[in-house]
C-alpha cells in the first residue's frame, strides 16, 4: 500500500487541510498471484486494493484538489490502464466547507528475494518478501569500441 501512503502523504505536505483532517484506508484488497521469475526475485502476484481518502472541512479550491491528485497520479502511477476512474464523493455543510472523499484503485507488484535463511517457500528455494521498485530503461546506448 506504497502508493496509498505515498498519495496521502503529498496531499497532506500540500496544505490543504490540517494534517488531522485528512485520513486515508483501504477498501479492498485483492492478490494475483503470478510467481514469475524476474530480474530481481520473484514476481510472486499483484496486490489491487481500493482506496479512500477522506478529506473533512475542505475549503479550498475544488479544482486544485483534482489537479493535485491527477498529477500525482500521472506522474507516480502511470500505468493506470484497466484501473476505474478516480472519483469525488462531494458533501456540502454549508456554502464554503465540504467533506471530500476520494476514491480510487492501485495496482501494486508483490516482490520476493531469494534468502537461505527466508522463510517463503517455493520451488525448492527460500524466499524472503522485499520492497521492490522495477526500473525499466526507457532509452539507452550501444557503443562499440573497436570494429
Amino acid at each position: 500500500m506504497i502508493k496509498l501512503r505515498a498519495l496521502t502523504t503529498y496531499l497532506i505536505e500540500r496544505g490543504l487541510v490540517a494534517p488531522e483532517q485528512l485520513d486515508s484506508w483501504t477498501d479492498q484488497v485483492q492478490v494475483e498471484l503470478i510467481w514469475k521469475p524476474d530480474t530481481q526475485g520473484m514476481h510472486m502476484g499483484d496486490m489491487n486494493y481500493g482506496a479512500t481518502i477522506a478529506i473533512e472541512r475542505f475549503a479550498d479550491n475544488p479544482a486544485r484538489l483534482f489537479a493535485l491528485v491527477g498529477s500525482w497520479l500521472e506522474t507516480h502511477d502511470q500505468d493506470r490502464d484497466g484501473l476505474p476512474a478516480v472519483v469525488f464523493d462531494v458533501v456540502m455543510l454549508d456554502n464554503d466547507l465540504a467533506d471530500v472523499d476520494i476514491k480510487l484503485s492501485f495496482i501494486e507488484a508483490q516482490y520476493l528475494a531469494e534468502d537461505l535463511e527466508g522463510e517463503i517457500e517455493a520451488y525448492g528455494k527460500t524466499w524472503s518478501f522485499v520492497p521492490f521498485d522495477l526500473w525499466i530503461a526507457e532509452s539507452g546506448e550501444v557503443t562499440s569500441h573497436g570494429a
